[in-house]
């Protein structure tokens, strides 16, 4: 009778891993079609226990993504960081990221939260100039 409790509780374990692997999945490529979608610079917006993180990518990361299912490369002002589908926390944080692209509420906002503090000379803002 215990190896029937066993094995019917190890059964429910997998049945509920694999609803939980295929909402995982269903969230990542909710991301990834979000991600790969559009043109010019992008935001992505990270909520954790450290706080809100805000990552920035082009047109180059979006064609990676559409050719290699593997990853996707977000950039923070002095460092590129690659998040891994394979990776239990980077899809984790993936399914809970915001994508915001230009010209969608809160792009302005995030641009200047990511250039706040940013001493790279090279990294400029996403905003196209005014005349």
């Amino acid at each position: 009778m215990t190896k029937l409790a066993l094995l019917a509780s190890a059964g429910a374990l997998f049945i509920v891993g694999h609803a939980f692997a295929a909402e995982s999945d269903a969230a990542i490529e909710k991301f990834r079609e979000t991600y790969t979608s559009g043109s010019g610079l992008s935001y992505v917006v990270m909520n954790s226990d450290k706080g809100e993180r805000v990552y920035r990518y082009g047109d180059a990361s979006r064609e990676a993504a559409k050719k290699d299912k593997r990853g996707f490369m977000l950039f923070t002002c002095a460092l590129p960081h690659v998040f891994v589908s394979d990776s239990l926390s980077d899809r984790d944080a993936l399914a809970k990221a915001k994508v915001v692209k230009a010209g969608e509420p809160g792009y302005a906002e995030l641009d200047a939260k990511y250039l706040a503090g940013c001493k790279n000379p090279l990294v400029k803002s996403a905003l196209p100039k005014t005349k």
